[in-house]
């Protein structure tokens, strides 16, 4: 659920609460060279304080107020993606090539994996502990909120440090983009887990593969062209 710009006559009171800051009602606005959503509220403020001021007549026209906030919103994911887009296309061209060893620290507890942030690199993806048809090695412990082996001797849980292998994978995230779209694959190392965590003999093989080149102007085009598809990392 997203907070979204709405025409306050064109929805039901109940619906005016604000979900995060648990709030009844709720607007906000910055300095109006920032936003166009910003330099309509002040505009609506100034019309409300002020009744002899002067103001346009889309102001309290409540089919142009929704449309205007359709609009806003619809930009607002649009620069979002945008924003998104770029962090995976500079954060793929910083790693292409590359198989990084890095300490993190587990960030997100999922039942089929767990969420690793990089300190070193400020960037955070998901180590899955199972696939498709294949056994998890690790078990969702939810009284623990913590993912276990088989054997009890080894748990996952929040804020734990972890060492990672983080690569750029070269298997085609969708076959929708063209064969070329590229995600990070991370690789739990420590603490060990059989099944799942690479032994040294696997990292030496993955550091010895040489990785399918692409272009920068490959990764661009394909950022630029699939802006929907791009999800934060």
């Amino acid at each position: 659920m997203q907070a979204q710009y709405f025409c306050s006559g064109t929805l039901t009171p109940d619906e005016f609460r604000h979900y995060g800051l648990a709030t009844e009602i709720y607007t906000h606005f910055t300095s109006p060279i920032r936003r166009y959503a910003d330099v309509m509220v002040h505009r609506l403020l100034h019309a409300a304080v002020d009744r002899d001021a002067g103001y346009a007549s889309e102001l309290t026209n409540k089919v142009a107020m929704a449309e205007q906030s359709d609009v806003l919103n619809h930009r607002h994911r649009m620069a979002q993606q945008a924003g998104r887009a770029s962090v995976e296309l500079y954060t793929s061209l910083f790693f292409k090539g590359k198989t990084v060893d890095e300490e993190g620290y587990v960030t997100q507890v999922l039942q089929n994996g767990f969420s690793v942030l990089i300190p070193s690199y400020g960037v955070e993806g998901i180590v899955y502990t199972t696939s498709k048809g294949d056994t998890p090695a690790l078990e969702y412990d939810k009284a623990a909120h913590s993912l276990v082996s088989s054997d009890a001797s080894v748990s996952i849980g929040l804020f734990q440090h972890v060492r990672v292998v983080l690569q750029v994978d070269d298997s085609p995230v969708s076959a929708n983009v063209g064969s070329m779209r590229r995600k990070l694959l991370l690789q739990l190392v420590e603490p060990h887990v059989p099944g799942l965590s690479l032994t040294e003999t696997e990292l030496s093989a993955i550091r010895a593969t040489k990785p399918t080149q692409r272009s920068e102007s490959q990764i661009i085009e394909l950022v630029t062209t699939h802006p929907e598809q791009v999800q934060s990392i």
